[in-house]
């Protein structure tokens, strides 16, 4: 799990960084997370990776842009806030278990909780 933390850690990072928080979301995905199956991800926390997936891919890219772009391109900033906020949730589960020696809990944004517009926090926002 180590190396795992390592990726999540480094899309934090880029998360926190300077530019749109779209942009930021595209790099962060694409250069960290994106070359990770489910398989790769512990089974807690596989539903929440697995359901930002198949958002980061629902639109089919034009010219060259990959479908990571493309899909980023056509949602509003308040949405790419949400996935952002999905990754640090990740990360901050899988620190959690890697320094308590716990198990993997379910983080928020599974598909057993009703859905509702998370709040982004400050430091994701553009």
């Amino acid at each position: 799990m180590c190396q795992l933390s390592d990726m999540f850690y480094s899309a934090v990072v880029t998360l926190a960084g300077n530019g749109e928080v779209k942009q930021r979301l595209v790099d962060a995905y694409s250069e960290n997370l994106a070359h990770l199956s489910p398989e790769d991800i512990p089974e807690n926390i596989r539903p929440q990776f697995t359901s930002l997936r198949d958002a980061l891919y629902e639109v089919e890219p034009m010219s060259r842009e990959d479908p990571i772009q493309a899909t980023v391109r056509k949602m509003s900033s308040h949405q790419a806030g949400v996935h952002a906020a999905t990754i640090v949730e990740m990360f901050g589960e899988l620190v959690r278990v890697k320094s308590t020696g716990d198990r993997l809990r379910v983080v928020s944004g599974t598909q057993d909780e009703p859905e509702e517009e998370p709040e982004i926090p400050s430091y994701l926002r553009a």
